[in-house]
């Protein structure tokens, strides 16, 4: 009986212990889903407030540069617009960037559109995800990266702080945006023709490819360009418009002269010089190199064929071009003619650019032209004068120095005329 009785005591002593054992179990338990999702929860603000800074850093390359580009147009509207160039550009595009002001004074066109403007829209986007953001400009410099670009670096501080109190980032960042410059107005055309000129900064397609010497032979009689018609000798009788085409054929020497001389010129495989035009003979493969329909250039006095359509279409476009001695952008909107030190030190690329001045479209918008001076931009802006020389197949009225090795540059030095 004491036994049985000692039995059903332990009995409930163990089922007492189980269920105390079970229900700290189950209370640990959900003290530990609790604080694991504590966890997940700060984890989860933790890693939005990082990708919100990382976008932050990404943003600032993107917004300086559509800033800096407004920034660029309205400087030079107020350069075209009073005449005389800026006194110290870069520092001229910071204050725009910052204050949206020019020399202490507003510009309506930088209204809403400063970095700190776009700071502010940061940090109310910020507040809808929970988070107090402050963005601390300590630092902006603009300084050239290469002809074709500018550098805008700046250093921020950038405190992000969760607003339900869980965590603080802070962190002092440094971020460059490289802002390309074409399609931006040159500042030089309107201030050395009085406001009337203007071009449009466009980098070359060209660069290292303006011509392109395509046959050697035997020639005479001068020189001609134009456009070519590639037929077989038995076929050049029936060609229409001799008078505009450069015959290219197999074999010249089969073409009575009396047709021969009805053309502009004459290229042929193998050929004879009974012609009073220009001509380039024995070249071997003209007809399968020149294609009808192709313009080219016959030198007969230097026995060479040439393409020089590149060129003419960079000159007649006033293309942009990397150069070592022509002013950079930024020079240009001092109004200045010449690599400044004080950005040409900033970098260890070329800065510098050239375009050349169509003297056409200077006189159809009622400019001066000074036909026997160089084509290239800032020389011909400027009172200098150096030796120049015509380029056979280019307008009448182009000219190039070799002031600065334009002539090697352009691959003219065997193109050129008096």
């Amino acid at each position: 009986m004491i036994f049985e009785k000692m039995k059903g005591v332990m009995f409930s002593l163990i089922m007492v212990f189980l269920t105390v054992t079970l229900i700290t179990l189950i209370t640990l338990q959900t003290s530990l889903v609790s604080h694991r999702r504590e966890q997940l929860a700060i984890e989860t603000r933790i890693n939005s407030m990082n990708n919100l800074y990382e976008s932050i850093v990404r943003d600032v390359k993107k917004s300086l540069n559509i800033i800096s580009r407004r920034a660029m147009s309205v400087a030079f509207s107020n350069v075209s617009m009073r005449g005389y160039g800026l006194n110290e550009a870069n520092e001229t595009l910071v204050e725009l960037i910052l204050s949206g002001t020019l020399e202490g004074s507003p510009m309506k066109l930088m209204e809403n559109a400063t970095f700190p403007e776009w700071v502010d829209r940061i940090e109310n986007v910020s507040l809808l995800k929970g988070f107090n953001t402050t963005i601390d400009v300590k630092n902006l410099v603009i300084k050239p990266y290469d002809s074709f670009n500018l550098e805008i670096d700046v250093d921020m501080y950038v405190n992000i702080t969760d607003l339900q109190g869980v965590a603080t980032l802070n962190r002092y960042t440094s971020a460059i945006s490289i802002v390309d410059i074409e399609d931006l107005a040159d500042p030089i055309y309107p201030l050395y023709t009085g406001g009337l000129g203007a071009n449009t900064i466009k980098k070359s397609p060209f660069e290292g490819n303006y011509t392109q010497l395509l046959l050697s032979g035997d020639g005479n009689n001068g020189w001609i360009y134009g456009e070519s018609v590639n037929v077989t000798w038995t076929d050049a009788v029936g060609v229409s418009d001799k008078a505009e085409k450069i015959l290219v054929a197999d074999h010249a020497e089969l073409i009575a002269s009396s047709t021969l001389n009805q053309f502009m010129g004459i290229v042929s495989d193998f050929g004879t010089s009974q012609t009073t035009k220009p001509y380039v003979n024995n070249t071997v493969d003209a007809t399968k190199k020149i294609s009808s329909g192709m313009n080219i250039l016959v030198d007969g006095n230097s026995n060479k064929v040439w393409f020089i359509d590149n060129l003419i279409e960079d000159t007649e476009n006033s293309y942009y071009h990397s150069s070592e001695n022509g002013t950079s952008y930024l020079d240009r909107l001092e109004g200045r003619l010449y690599i400044d030190s004080k950005y040409s030190s900033q970098t260890d690329k070329t800065i510098g650019l050239e375009s050349f001045v169509n003297k056409n479209y200077l006189w159809s918008a009622g400019i001066t032209v000074i036909e026997d001076k160089t084509n290239v931009d800032y020389i011909y802006f400027s009172v200098n004068s150096p030796a120049v020389s015509k380029v056979k197949g280019l307008d009448e009225n182009f000219r190039i120095d070799d002031e600065d090795n334009h002539q090697e540059t352009y691959n003219v030095t065997e193109l050129l005329t008096s």
